[in-house]
C-alpha cells in the first residue's frame, strides 16, 4: 500500500456551535511540513458523512485511509457505518458534539483533540453492534431512553447546559409521556424475558447521555453485549433511580437492584406488538421487531491513549 490518507469529516451542525473552521485550522496546522496528504469535508445533511465515507473507500481501495469524525456519538457512526468491510480503512474521533460518549471508553479522552498525535497511532480492533442493517459503535437503547434521547435536542443548544445536563433535562420532561413498552427480548436464542418495561440498553460502550453509566461493565472489545434492562417503576421511583443508574452503581445497590436484569451475552431480539422508540449511537427509529448481535472485531480505530 501506498502512503496513508487522512479524511477528516466535519459536522458542523454537532454540538452547540459550529466549530468547522477552528477544527479545520488546526488540522492544517497538524500537517504542516509533513508532506502527508489529507483531506478535509464538510457534512451538509444527516447521512452526509456515511455517503462520503463509502465513496471514499470504493475510491481508495488500494490506498491505506484514516477516517476522523470530527463531531459527536452520530457522526462517528455515520463514518463507521460507511467503512465497515473495507479493511483498508481505519477510523477515529474529534469529539464535538453535545454528548461525546464513546471517548469514554478510554483512559484520558482528553487526548482526541491532540490531532498531531491522533494521525500517527496506531490502530486497535474494536466490535461493533449490529441492530437489523445498522451498525452502533457506542450502543442502542430501546423505549423511554431513546425517547429521552430525541426529547434532548430541546435542550442541548440552551447557554450553559452541557450534554449530560440537556440528557437530565430530557428524562423529567419525558416523565410527562407514556414511559413503557411491552416487550419480548430473547437473549442469545435460548432465554426469553416479557413484560412492560421501562428501557432496555444493548451497550458495546461505557456511557451515554453526557456520562450516565447504563453498562458499567461494557468494554469495547470484549466480543459481549452488554444488555441492561429497567423493569416498569412509578415516576417517583425512577427520580430515584437517576442518581445511583448515572453513577453506574445500579448493579450493587440492594434498595433498588431488583428493577434491574443485567446480562452479558451475544445476541439479543426485541419485539412488540406496538412501535418503540429505538436509539442508535443518537440516531432514532420506530421499529416492531429488532435483532442485536456483536461484530467482534469490526473495525480498527485509533486513538492516542490506551482502552
Amino acid at each position: 500500500m501506498s502512503k496513508t490518507k487522512h479524511y477528516f469529516i466535519i459536522n458542523p451542525k454537532a454540538g452547540k456551535s459550529d466549530v468547522s473552521r477552528e477544527v479545520a485550522y488546526e488540522i492544517e496546522k497538524a500537517f504542516r511540513g509533513s508532506g502527508d496528504e489529507y483531506s478535509i469535508y464538510i457534512t451538509k445533511e444527516r447521512n452526509d458523512a456515511e455517503e462520503y465515507t463509502k465513496f471514499i473507500c470504493n475510491k481508495e481501495k488500494n490506498e491505506n485511509i484514516r477516517f476522523y469524525a470530527c463531531g459527536g456519538d452520530g457522526t462517528l457512526n455515520e463514518v463507521i457505518n460507511g467503512l465497515v468491510g473495507f479493511d483498508n480503512a481505519s477510523v477515529s474521533v474529534i469529539p464535538h458534539g453535545t454528548g461525546n460518549d464513546f471517548v469514554n471508553n478510554f483512559e484520558e479522552s482528553i487526548g482526541f483533540y491532540d490531532i498531531k498525535k491522533q494521525i500517527s497511532f496506531e490502530p486497535k480492533s474494536i466490535d461493533l453492534i449490529k441492530i437489523n442493517d445498522t451498525y452502533a459503535v457506542n450502543l442502542c437503547n430501546i423505549g423511554f431512553d431513546a425517547m429521552v434521547a430525541e426529547n434532548m435536542n430541546k435542550f442541548k443548544k440552551l447557554p450553559l447546559i452541557n450534554g449530560q445536563g440537556a440528557y437530565t433535562l430530557s428524562i423529567f420532561y419525558s416523565l410527562f409521556h407514556k414511559m413503557t413498552s411491552n416487550l419480548e427480548i430473547i437473549i442469545d436464542n435460548r432465554e426469553i424475558i416479557k413484560g412492560e418495561f421501562l428501557l432496555c440498553v444493548a451497550a458495546n460502550g461505557l456511557t451515554y447521555g453526557g456520562g450516565y453509566k447504563g453498562a458499567p461493565l461494557a468494554e469495547i472489545n470484549d466480543g459481549f453485549i452488554d444488555l441492561c434492562i429497567i423493569k416498569k417503576v412509578s415516576r417517583l421511583k425512577l427520580i430515584k433511580l437517576i442518581g445511583v443508574y448515572k453513577a453506574g452503581e445500579h448493579l450493587n445497590n440492594e434498595e433498588l437492584k431488583d428493577y434491574f436484569i443485567y446480562k452479558r451475552c451475544k445476541t439479543i431480539n426485541i419485539k412488540s406488538n406496538d412501535k418503540f422508540s429505538t436509539c442508535i449511537d443518537g440516531e432514532i427509529f420506530e421499529e416492531t421487531n429488532i435483532n442485536i448481535s456483536v461484530v467482534e472485531n469490526a473495525v480498527e480505530f485509533l486513538s492516542p491513549t490506551k482502552l
